[in-house]
Formats: structure tokens, C-alpha cells, sequence
């Protein structure tokens, strides 16, 4: 880089002032390089360092402004592109950078800073492959790639479904940085994610040796215990982090808020944890959208964003309500964030939409962009803070008004969720502080069903895995959610009801032996605990013909597998708490007419079953009232619930027409 007057003059600076530089004299090195701009200002060496300097400082327009100069007599150089690109990122003109990049690699493919650089733009805007084949790249030239680099490689790849490639890197993160306690806390959310939750101990116990207040790693730890139900220790990891939820500053911490819910934590604790997950997602203002404008003579533009258009609990409750929407009053857009089913569910569900879209492949940035262009209204977020969630995509505000709803049973604690879907007993109006979401009440049950399910031939009793006689007591809710306290009780009803077994969900061979090994501690033969074995939902349905009385779990209640129960005529016994996870069961309940088997202390809940467990005339009272209430009742009347759903919706657009709450 030469040219100019006086170029001998600014040669000699130019040396001098990297001579200062070597000797660490930064301000020297700064001075000699302004006096070559004085003799020579369009020097494009002087003008490279002095935009370095500025870059550093933050003061980026004036170091974008030296590039640029620079570049007028030195087209092409990579050093110069790569660092423009730097200063256009940091002011968020993203595509310019992300332009500078691309033609320093049009020149040198083999760059590793430009390649890392595009490589980090392509990971913020959700281009996952385009982020790891360019991490790829980076790595075949660079082999001594810090651990950032690993980890962000991983999550890359891991969005893009290699997992065996995301688990490489993380291992090689951890390798260079053993003591790093993020790389340990997702290795182990990889390893979650693939069901090993017993591996996943390892790098979390790891990240508590580092830091043993680490709350994601704390409240992810007892979810790991509670998925493999060993639970020595747990009560005092559960002490850990209600403490930590309650120390000043718990929002500053990131913890894992999802495993929270089946936990016994309050509704306070709950907000604390999830307000700390959505600063992680928070964005400047001026990414949000600039309005909205609906024209009076058009349907209500609605849209449901979710990773489970697939054969999932949430799915199967929901399919019938979009068969029904009523298509006078709303239009209904679907966008899948993870790969739609292709089978039968999958069709099932794109077709109850007048337009479906497969996004799972596009960046976070353009989805928000397809919803505004669709001039969605109201969107709903079927997923909150659980896996497959794009939480960035609603931070990013594409529709005027956004929903939480049927995903995740409780706040989100962020500012661009508008309400929460829910009726007035799962969150009753003394519980608004809990949330930062408005209620939006429906007027009967929240949780919709699906009438249409369909339902295999009955088999045996033997042929289901159970004894020829005795009562069965049942609960297919996830393992996570089965708790110390509530299975005490479980085991004396057992243990007071000759003969009864209790009928568990399929479990892995961990959750299996430690179940039967809890059951041998409490005094209770383990072979009366039957496992059920994994088959299609409508096998599943049809083998509640066997079940006598459904036993729920606390404090995260039974949704969708209420849900069932109730359809095929089984009593669901339930605690309700003062979280909306630990409500969500009663709330069907009062909407099939059986409120009375709703209890409020686990005391209660174990009196209660007794005495419908040893009066035969009781129980099967309710079974009886259950079956005529089917028809009567608003729980599984569909064509009211769609009428209710769209009618709260109306309330809450007319509401934000005039900026008053629905």
C-alpha cells in the first residue's frame, strides 16, 4: 500500500510507528500514523491502523469511514474488507458485512477470519448449514480454533440434526477449555437432547465443580434426576435452587426454565427464572416491526408457529380445533419451525390450515419477515422455552399481538408476549402478578381436544401386560414429572388396596429398576408396578379400558394424558397448586362436570383416592357420571370451544384497536 506526496517521508513514519506498536506504545504508534495521513491522506496503510483503533474504542462510523478510504487505493484487500465488515456488524448493517466477507473469500477461499466472521453472521440469522459448512472450512485451514468457535460450530450443527458432529466439537471445546463451565453446560444439553440423560451428569457435575451456583446447570441437573427418577439428592438440589431463585440479582442468572415447572417452585421463583431465560433473546428496538394495518373488510389474520406439526401431545389436542376455525371470521397460517410430519398426522394437520409453511430451514430473520408480509395479527407461540423453540423469532415482534399458549404452562417473563392463553381457574385473576402476559380467558377449558381420535380394539387385560384381577390404578404422565412425595403416596394406596397395582407409562430401563427399587424401599412388592409398553396413540387409547382410576402428578399436572383418560372414560384424581402446571388437570376436570375430584393438598389426594379405591359403588359413580358428561359437558364440545377460541381472539384485536386490555 504506497502512493501519495512525500512518500519516502510517510514510508519512514509508517516504519517508525510499527516499530512503537512492537514496543507496545499504542498512543505512539496512533500519532505517527496521523502524521502520515497529514502528508499522505489517502495512505491506506495509516488509514488501516487508525480504523483499527477506532474500531476498538466503539467509535465505528469514523472507523468504517478509514476502510473505506483505504480501500479507494487498495480494492480488493482482504485485511481491510474483513475489518470493515467488523465495524458494519457492530452498527447492524449485517448484509454489508456479511457482503465484505464474501468477496474477501471470492479471493482468498481460504481466509480463516473472514470464513469464522461469515460463519458467526450465518449462526445469528439462523442459517445453521451455511454456519457449519463454513466452520468446516475454517477448521480444514486454522487448526487452533478457540473454543467459542467449537461451541458455536455445535449449536450449529446440532440445528441442522448432526448430532454426532455437535457432540465432536463440544468435546474438542472442552478439551481446549476444561475449566470453561458454558462448554460443559451444553455438552450436557446435547446429551439431554438425545435422551442420555444419565451421560449428561458427568459435564454437569463438572460445570458445579466450577461454579457451583451456576443455575442452568443446577436446575438442568435435577431435571436429569427426575428423567431417570434417581432421586438421591434432589430435594437438596431443589433447596439449591429455590434459594437461588430467591437471592437478589436471579434474573441476572440463566436458568433453565422449562424443568422448573414439574419442580416444587412458586409462581414467583417461576417468572425469576423465566424473565432471566428471555434477556438471552432481547433485541434493539430498531429490529422490531414499524406497525400493522388490518383493513376492516378482511378476516382476522391468525398464525401458529410450532416444531411440532408431528405426532406430539400438543398436535393431537390441537388438530381439531384448526379443523374447526371458522373460516368466515379468521384466516389461519401455520409455520413450521422443525421438519413437518409427512404421514398421516402430518397431513391431517396441514390441512386444517388454509396456508401451511415448512420455514424449518430459513433463518430466524426471514420467517419474521413471511409473517409480516402475511399481516399476521395475532401469532401464536406453541412452544414457549422448550425444545425446537425459536424464541428469537418473537423477540423480534412480527405481529402486533403474540400469544403464549399450550406449550409451556406458565410466564415467559418477556415483554413480546401480549397474553397468555388460559381460562379462570387454571389462572385465576389473583395470580396476574405472576405473569407478564395479560390473561386471555376462555370461557370454559383452556385445553382443547381432539373427538375424532382414533381408537384401537380393546385387548385383554393380559394381553396388556396386567394381572386377570385386581384395581389398577394408572399414570402415563412423562417420568420428569413424577416426584418423591407424590409416589409415597402412591405406594400406600398400594400398599392399603390389596391386590392394586399401578400401571406406569413406558420407561427406560434407568426409570424402570429405580421406580422398583423406590417401591421395595416403601415397603411395596416392585412387581406391582406394571410398565406399559410404547405403542400408537390409538392402541395407547384403547388400553384405558383397563385402567380404573387415573392418579395425576404434582406440581406439574397431566395434560394431554388427561386429556385421554377423560375421553375413554377413566377418573382422573388430580392436586391442584398455585401454578398454572399444577392446575391445568382440575381445569378439565370442572369442564367434564367432576370438580370433586379435584384436591388441594396431597393430603387430600391420598384420602381421596383411598376412598374411591376401596368403595366400588363411588368409583364407579364417577365413571358413570364421566361417561354421560361426554355429551353434555363443555370439555370435548369442539364446536364450542372453536366458537370461544375465535371470540376471545376478536376480544383481544378489538381491545388493541383501542389500546385497552381484552
Amino acid at each position: 500500500m504506497t502512493g501519495g506526496r512525500s512518500p519516502s517521508s510517510a514510508t519512514a513514519l509508517l516504519q517508525q510507528a510499527e516499530q512503537a506498536l512492537a514496543r507496545g506504545e499504542q498512543a505512539a504508534a496512533e500519532a505517527l500514523w496521523q502524521r502520515v495521513l497529514e502528508l499522505d491522506p489517502g495512505r491506506p496503510e495509516a488509514l488501516f491502523h487508525v480504523g483499527n483503533r477506532l474500531r476498538e474504542r466503539g467509535e465505528h462510523a469514523a472507523a468504517i469511514d478509514c476502510y473505506e478510504r483505504a480501500l479507494r487505493r487498495a480494492a480488493g484487500h482482504s485485511g481491510l474488507l474483513n475489518n470493515l465488515g467488523l465495524a458494519l456488524e457492530a452498527i447492524g448493517a449485517t448484509e454489508q458485512a456479511a457482503a465484505c466477507y464474501r468477496e474477501v473469500l471470492a479471493r482468498e477461499p481460504q481466509h480463516s477470519d473472514a470464513l469464522l466472521n461469515l460463519a458467526n453472521l450465518s449462526y445469528r440469522a439462523a442459517r445453521y448449514a451455511e454456519a457449519a459448512a463454513l466452520h468446516a472450512r475454517a477448521a480444514s485451514v486454522r487448526r487452533n480454533l478457540p473454543p467459542t468457535i467449537w461451541v458455536q460450530r455445535a449449536l450449529a450443527l446440532e440445528r441442522v440434526q448432526d448430532l454426532e458432529g455437535a457432540e465432536a466439537s463440544l468435546r474438542e471445546a472442552a478439551r481446549l477449555a476444561p475449566n470453561d463451565v458454558h462448554v460443559q453446560a451444553n455438552l450436557a444439553t446435547l446429551l439431554i437432547r438425545q435422551r442420555r440423560h444419565e451421560e449428561a451428569e458427568e459435564p454437569l457435575r463438572r460445570a458445579l465443580e466450577l461454579d457451583p451456583q451456576h443455575a442452568y446447570a443446577l436446575s438442568t441437573l435435577a431435571y436429569v434426576r427426575q428423567q431417570r427418577c434417581a432421586w438421591e439428592g434432589l430435594s437438596e438440589l431443589h433447596d439449591a435452587i429455590r434459594r437461588l431463585l430467591d437471592r437478589e440479582g436471579a434474573e441476572d442468572s440463566a436458568f433453565n426454565p422449562f424443568p422448573l415447572l414439574a419442580m416444587p417452585t412458586s409462581p414467583r421463583q417461576r417468572l425469576v427464572a423465566a424473565r432471566s431465560w428471555a434477556r438471552g433473546f432481547e433485541l434493539p428496538a430498531s429490529s422490531l416491526s414499524s406497525g400493522f394495518r388490518s383493513l376492516r373488510t378482511e378476516r382476522l389474520r391468525i398464525g401458529f408457529v410450532s416444531s411440532d406439526f408431528r405426532p406430539h401431545a400438543t398436535a393431537y389436542l390441537l388438530m381439531e380445533l384448526w379443523e374447526r376455525l371458522d373460516r368466515t371470521r379468521v384466516e389461519a397460517f401455520a409455520y413450521a419451525i422443525e421438519p413437518p410430519d409427512q404421514g398421516p398426522i402430518g397431513q391431517r394437520i396441514a390441512h386444517a390450515f388454509e396456508h401451511f409453511a415448512d420455514v424449518s430451514a430459513d433463518p430466524t430473520s426471514l420467517i419474521v419477515e413471511r409473517i409480516r408480509t402475511d399481516r399476521i395479527a395475532l401469532l401464536f407461540d406453541l412452544n414457549g422455552y422448550t425444545r425446537g423453540a425459536r424464541e428469537g423469532l418473537f423477540a423480534a415482534r412480527p405481529a402486533p399481538l403474540q400469544i403464549n399458549a399450550f406449550g409451556y404452562l406458565g410466564s415467559l417473563g418477556a415483554p413480546w408476549y401480549d397474553y397468555v392463553l388460559t381460562d379462570r381457574f387454571v389462572c385465576p385473576a389473583s395470580s396476574q402478578a405472576d405473569f407478564t402476559e395479560r390473561f386471555l380467558y376462555l370461557d370454559g377449558c383452556y385445553c382443547p381436544g381432539d373427538t375424532h381420535r382414533e381408537i384401537a380394539a380393546a385387548k385383554k387385560r393380559t394381553e396388556s401386560g396386567l394381572p386377570a384381577e385386581g384395581l389398577v390404578f394408572c399414570c402415563f404422565n412423562s417420568a420428569y414429572k413424577l416426584l418423591p412425595d407424590v409416589f409415597a403416596v402412591w405406594m400406600r394406596l398400594l400398599a392399603a388396596v390389596p391386590g392394586s397395582l399401578l400401571w406406569l407409562a413406558p420407561g427406560n430401563v434407568a426409570v424402570e429398576e429405580n421406580l422398583r427399587r423406590e417401591a421395595a424401599a416403601r415397603g411395596v412388592d416392585p412387581n406391582r408396578l406394571v410398565f406399559a409398553p410404547r405403542v400408537g396413540l390409538s392402541e395407547h387409547l384403547a388400553r384405558h379400558t383397563h385402567a380404573d382410576l387415573f392418579l395425576d402428578t404434582f406440581p406439574y399436572n397431566a395434560g394431554a394424558t388427561a386429556n385421554d383418560a377423560l375421553f375413554m372414560g377413566v377418573p382422573v384424581l388430580t392436586c391442584a397448586g398455585d401454578t398454572m402446571s399444577s392446575r391445568v388437570a382440575g381445569s378439565q376436570l370442572h369442564a367434564i362436570g367432576l370438580p370433586d375430584l379435584i384436591t388441594n393438598s396431597l393430603g387430600e389426594y391420598e384420602a381421596l383416592g383411598l376412598k374411591l379405591a376401596t368403595q366400588p359403588d363411588l368409583l364407579r359413580g364417577h365413571r358413570q357420571r364421566l361417561d354421560a358428561n361426554r355429551h353434555t359437558h363443555p370439555l370435548f364440545a369442539m364446536d364450542r370451544y372453536a366458537r370461544d377460541f375465535v371470540d376471545a381472539l376478536e376480544r383481544a384485536w378489538g381491545a388493541h384497536a383501542v389500546n385497552v386490555p381484552a
